[in-house]
């Protein structure tokens, strides 16, 4: 398989960037038109091998494909210009640079976000390289279908995606990628890790936990709805799904109100996008946090006769992650300012926070927590929707698997 991947991309290395973002165009068109059979397809195959319900499934693909769609924007702002990608172009005054794609993308994708590869994909074409995909076992459907539709698309882009699980400590992926993108646990990425030969780039997206901040401003039933569906969608399982709520006391709720808020949207939620079926063990922890906060929270609000949600709320703040699928624990602050100190000591797993609240205190916010080592802040509401010029944990998306050629000197600065 590496070496029709290989072959293929000689030629995709000849093309134009645009004419690849051109067919790519095509390819999103389709997945976002309802009708299209992959689609439909898709959608059909994912809700059984996942268990997720439809209504979230189609709402999260849309997500996925959309991101796809701001492709072009992410390659200019990551390398100045898509067209280095094309020749040598003037980066500053006497200085010509030229990027290079990984030629060989490996990666290994997680299966909690569903449609998740269809950026990565899309990514490691643009930069003309041939992208070898092991698609998760939780969800092994969309990377082939993704492939597939650009295959219908493209004869010649298509056979620049190989999409093929391999065993866990097979090394044939690695040793001729000029990159390594995986997603997973802290485990699975060490793991990975160790197989990759040095001088591979390896980038490595873990564990990570992401939180709410509402100020005062917001903490209102609006904001509680759009709380709720965030953390209703992919059952909290996502890297950017809150698993805490920190919300300032003197607004139109209190956070103990605010809570109760938050449960009842759950529980409307949990009718138009009832929660998948959990596991043993996801039950048992699930049952576990809801007895003990009976005796160590100040309220819980939860679904009656079965775990699909809960809120758990303390008056106190406390950095207490979520066991995950829909249960939420929320913390009343005096001030939003206090949030600091208590994810502080947690600064290597923060991802996500999400924000309500007038925009001059979100850039205050961001001030701070980014300094902890969150790397992005959104509002409330679109967590499941990350910004294609969102820099994964902080490092360029596009940027960490390029490489540069630069000419220095030149007519620009000639004497």
């Amino acid at each position: 398989m590496i070496t029709g991947l290989l072959e293929a991309q000689r030629a995709l290395a000849l093309r134009p960037v645009d004419e690849i973002l051109g067919v790519l165009d095509r390819v999103t068109e389709r997945w976002l038109d309802p009708a299209d059979p992959v689609r439909q397809e898709a959608e059909r195959e994912i809700v059984r091998s996942t268990g997720l319900a439809p209504a979230m499934i189609r709402r999260g693909l849309d997500d996925m494909i959309h991101r796809v769609q701001g492709l072009p924007l992410a390659l200019d702002n990551d390398l100045g210009t898509r067209e280095a990608l094309d020749g040598f172009c003037w980066r500053a005054p006497g200085m010509l640079s030229r990027a290079w794609g990984p030629g060989l993308l490996t990666c290994i994708f997680s299966g909690n976000v569903p449609g998740l590869p269809a950026f990565d994909m899309a990514m490691g074409l643009a930069l003309k390289s041939a992208v070898l995909v092991r698609p998760p076992a939780e969800e092994p459907v969309f990377a082939g279908l993704f492939a597939r539709t650009v295959m219908e698309e493209d004869e010649g882009l298509g056979r620049c995606l190989g999409v093929v699980r391999w065993g866990h400590e097979e090394t044939w992926p690695y040793g001729q990628a000029g990159a390594v993108l995986a997603y997973g646990s802290d485990r699975t990425i060490a793991e990975i890790r160790r197989l990759v030969p040095p001088g591979v780039r390896f980038v490595g997206h873990g564990h990570k936990i992401s939180f709410a901040l509402v100020a005062r401003e917001a903490c209102d039933t609006a904001t509680a709805r759009r709380l709720a569906y965030d953390v209703t969608m992919y059952d909290q399982q996502g890297c950017v799904s809150p698993h805490m709520a920190f919300v300032e006391r003197g607004g139109d709720l209190t956070p103990l109100a605010f809570a109760q808020a938050v449960g009842e949207e759950l529980a409307r939620l949990a009718q138009e996008m009832p929660r998948r079926r959990v596991s043993p063990e996801e039950a048992m922890a699930l049952r576990g946090a809801r007895d003990e906060a009976e005796f160590t929270a100040d309220a819980v609000y939860g679904s009656q006769g079965d775990l699909a949600w809960a809120v758990i709320h303390h008056e106190t703040p406390a950095f207490l992650p979520s066991t995950l699928n829909r249960l939420l624990r929320s913390f009343a602050v005096d001030d939003l300012a206090q949030v600091g100190p208590v994810v502080a000591p947690y600064r290597g797993y923060l991802q996500t926070a999400a924000f309500a609240g007038p925009p001059e205190r979100r850039v205050a916010m961001a001030e701070a927590l980014g300094s902890l080592g969150v790397s992005r802040v959104c509002a409330v509401g679109r967590v499941q929707e990350p910004s294609p010029l969102w820099r994964h944990d902080g490092h360029p998306t596009v940027g960490s698997l390029v490489r540069w050629t630069d000419i220095e000197g030149g007519e620009a600065n000639s004497r």
